[in-house]
């Protein structure tokens, strides 16, 4: 049976995949949170920036969920962008917790924003040597 709104059938076809997108995607959500609950009580640590970058990423993909009209899955998909950034939070407050205790978490993400330029840089680098190289 094919149920019509607003005399298509499109929109059916479009619940149909909200409604699957929405369910790997919590899926993908709650698989997260045993690493949540390390990094939040048993001082485990993701990498600051993949986390940061990630969450942002997935803000993003749930911003063309909502233009799309998949209003389950931008529920979802902030869901999962939500625990990224909490992951990447406790993250960087076991980092400031064990490394440097008297400074702000402030601080302790500048300073992994600074060793990941000079790493990203000595990696461009690297790489445009190589290219360059005649062998």
């Amino acid at each position: 049976m094919l149920i019509l709104q607003n005399g298509t059938s499109q929109e059916f076809l479009m619940s149909w995949q909200d409604l699957a997108l929405t369910s790997f995607i919590f899926l993908a959500g709650l698989l997260l949170i045993p690493q949540l609950l390390d990094t939040m009580h048993r001082g485990a640590v993701v990498n600051f920036f993949s986390a940061s970058l990630t969450s942002v990423l997935l803000f993003c993909i749930s911003s063309v969920f909502a233009s799309l009209g998949l209003w389950i899955s931008v529920i979802a998909q902030s869901f999962v962008a939500v625990v990224w950034v909490c992951l990447a939070f406790f993250s960087l407050r076991n980092v400031r917790n064990s490394q440097f205790p008297d400074k702000s978490l402030f601080f302790v993400a500048r300073d992994f924003l600074g060793v990941w330029i000079f790493g990203v840089t000595f990696l461009v680098s690297n790489g445009a040597r190589r290219l360059l190289r005649r062998d």
